[in-house]
């Protein structure tokens, strides 16, 4: 069997991120990079996700932040992985069509607590990759 590493494009990217609600959102308070389970939805290009004002709120708002996703088969050694890159906006008082239609959605956080506040990934940058096996 030989390895095989495939860049995916952001379409791809896209895709992966539209069919799963779970992810990492990695914010850097200080020097020191933190990152934390969240649920999430996707709107067109936009990842967004709930919070309670804490860390999260606090260094991913108007910050640079990263969001990843990720699935691996330990048994086959094979997984994939999509990164957003981006800037944390809150939207929970944006005055506009899109904000709305956001808070719309059912996306109900699994952590406990009200969660008041929406945070979008906004001018995100997408990179992913694959790994395969294939047969030699």
């Amino acid at each position: 069997m030989v390895n095989a590493m495939e860049v995916l494009p952001e379409d791809k990217c896209l895709e992966l991120l539209g069919c799963h609600s779970v992810g990492r959102i990695a914010v850097v308070r200080g020097n020191q990079p933190l990152i934390f389970p969240v649920n999430y939805i996707l709107e067109g290009r936009i990842v967004v996700f709930r919070t309670d004002p804490g860390t999260k709120l606090t260094w991913a708002t108007h910050g640079r932040v990263a969001f990843e996703i990720d699935s691996t088969d330990l048994f086959y050694r094979e997984g994939w992985s999509v990164l957003v890159q981006g800037i944390g906006e809150v939207i929970t008082d944006a005055p506009d069509t899109w904000s709305e239609c956001i808070w719309a959605r059912a996306l109900v956080p699994w952590a406990g607590g009200a969660k008041d506040y929406w945070v979008a990934i906004a001018s995100p940058v997408f990179s992913g990759r694959r790994i395969t096996h294939r047969a030699s």
